[in-house]
C-alpha cells in the first residue's frame, strides 16, 4: 500500500511540475505604471455626445485599478501614456417590429488609441481603431421589447469599451 501511495505521489508531483502556470502578466519588466489622461471627444463631427470621453476614460482607469497589472500615475511619473480619441457613437437597428419601429438596437463606440512608452521614447501602438464590439458581439445591444433603455445599455457599452482598451494595452505583448 505504501509503495502505491509513494508512486502516486511521485507521479502527481511530476505532473504538477510540468504545468506552466504563472501569475505574472506579459508586460516587459520596466513597464509598471500608466498615465490615462482624459480622452478626446471627436464625436462633434457628426453627432456630439456629451461627456462620453469622460465616461470611457473613467471606465478604462477602473479596469486598470481592478486588474492591478499597471498602476495609475501622472503623466510625468508614468512608464506608459495612453491617449485615445472617441470618434463615434453609432446606433444600429438590428431588428424592427411588425410596425417598422426599432425593436433591437446596438450601440457601437469607436475609439482610436495610442500607447507611448516613455522609457523607450517610442509608440507601441499608434492610432489603433477599437470598438466595444471587439469584446463581444452582444456589447451595447438592447431590446426595447424587454423594457431596456438606451441609457442602461450605453453604460454597459462604455464599460466594455474601457475593458477593450485596457485589454489591448496589456495583451499587446
Amino acid at each position: 500500500m505504501s509503495v502505491r501511495f509513494t508512486a502516486l505521489c511521485l507521479a502527481l508531483a511530476i505532473l504538477i511540475s510540468g504545468c506552466a502556470y504563472t501569475t505574472k502578466n506579459g508586460l516587459p519588466p520596466h513597464l509598471k505604471s500608466i498615465a490615462v489622461p482624459v480622452f478626446n471627444n471627436k464625436t462633434y463631427v457628426e453627432d456630439y455626445t456629451r461627456k462620453l470621453e469622460v465616461e470611457i476614460t473613467d471606465a478604462t482607469r477602473k479596469v486598470f485599478v481592478q486588474s492591478g497589472e499597471l498602476k495609475l500615475a501622472g503623466r510625468e511619473d508614468a512608464d506608459l501614456i495612453l491617449e485615445a480619441d472617441v470618434e463615434k457613437l453609432d446606433r444600429e437597428i438590428l431588428r424592427t417590429d411588425r410596425y417598422g419601429d426599432p425593436a433591437e438596437i446596438r450601440i457601437v463606440i469607436r475609439c482610436r488609441m495610442s500607447l507611448y512608452d516613455v522609457k523607450e521614447a517610442k509608440y507601441l501602438l499608434k492610432n489603433l481603431l477599437v470598438t466595444n464590439g471587439d469584446r463581444s458581439s452582444e456589447s451595447g445591444v438592447y431590446s426595447l421589447r424587454r423594457g431596456e433603455t438606451e441609457d442602461l445599455v450605453r453604460v454597459k457599452a462604455v464599460e466594455d469599451m474601457g475593458r477593450v482598451i485596457a485589454h489591448r494595452v496589456v495583451e499587446k505583448w
